[in-house]
């Protein structure tokens, strides 16, 4: 029991399994199908999800609902200049529909109304976004107009770390196609906060 507790990528951090897939393709020698004997392939996990901490409503506060929906849409606008902007709807309707939706769980999200979930239900990003194909480099991309759009719009510089604490981790929920096996890039605070907080 012990020894399947350390093997277990999701006990210690460690995802074992590409390794050994790695393995498996440099030994061409062995049988990879219909051998003489039964072969198992270990389990792999593609991605392990750290924990999302929701803010508290203080940003729902200090903003409002206006700007709230405000960011969003700035948000989208500069993600449209960018090669995310092709997984977006191209009807004008269509696209303002989107951009609405997503407005709608940031409202909800940071302290407001139940806007999102009375009309869409909860949320599950990941299983929501399946449909479009969302990988490692998009997510780099979403979160980097993030950053842009919070010292665009002058997002409260008092509130910036709660927030950034929530998109960083959410973001990755959005991945819903790898491209490679490595870890997912993180961008904690204390590594980008210079970017934002004046001295």
């Amino acid at each position: 029991m012990q020894n399947n507790r350390q093997n277990n990528s999701c006990q210690n951090g460690k995802i074992n399994s590409f390794t050994q897939v790695n393995q498996m393709q440099k030994q061409p020698n062995k049988f990879r199908f219909g051998g003489e004997d039964v072969r198992v392939v270990n389990s792999m996990i593609d991605i392990i999800y750290p924990p999302v901490p929701f803010p508290s409503n203080k940003i729902y506060k200090a903003l409002g609902e206006v700007k709230i929906r405000e960011m969003v849409d700035h948000h989208h606008q500069l993600l449209l200049n960018t090669k995310v902007g092709k997984l977006f709807p191209a009807n004008e309707e269509a696209l303002k529909m989107a951009i609405d939706k997503s407005a709608d769980f940031f409202v909800e999200a940071l302290g407001g109304d139940d806007v999102f979930t009375s009309a869409h239900g909860e949320p599950h990003l990941r299983m929501r976004h399946f449909k479009i194909p969302i990988d490692e480099s998009d997510r780099e991309i979403w979160l980097a107009m993030y950053k842009k759009t919070l010292k665009e719009i002058s997002f409260p510089e008092e509130h910036l770390e709660e927030f950034w604490n929530w998109i960083e981790p959410l973001s990755i929920r959005m991945i819903n196609r790898r491209t490679n096996m490595d870890e997912i890039k993180r961008h904690h605070w204390h590594e980008i906060k210079s970017g934002f907080v004046s001295a």
